[in-house]
């Protein structure tokens, strides 16, 4: 899969919430977590 930079700044209760789900889901990185937050935001 071919990786594209982009730098955005989040929220800090932004990054708690991501940063919970991480950990409940026992997700290795931080990045992980918010690719499978945006894939399932992304389903209709």
């Amino acid at each position: 899969m071919k990786r594209i930079p982009k730098h955005i700044k989040f929220p800090a209760d932004l990054v708690a919430q991501i940063e919970q789900y991480q950990k409940d889901n026992y997700i290795s990185s931080f990045a992980g977590a918010v690719y499978e937050l945006i894939r399932k935001g992304l389903q209709v």
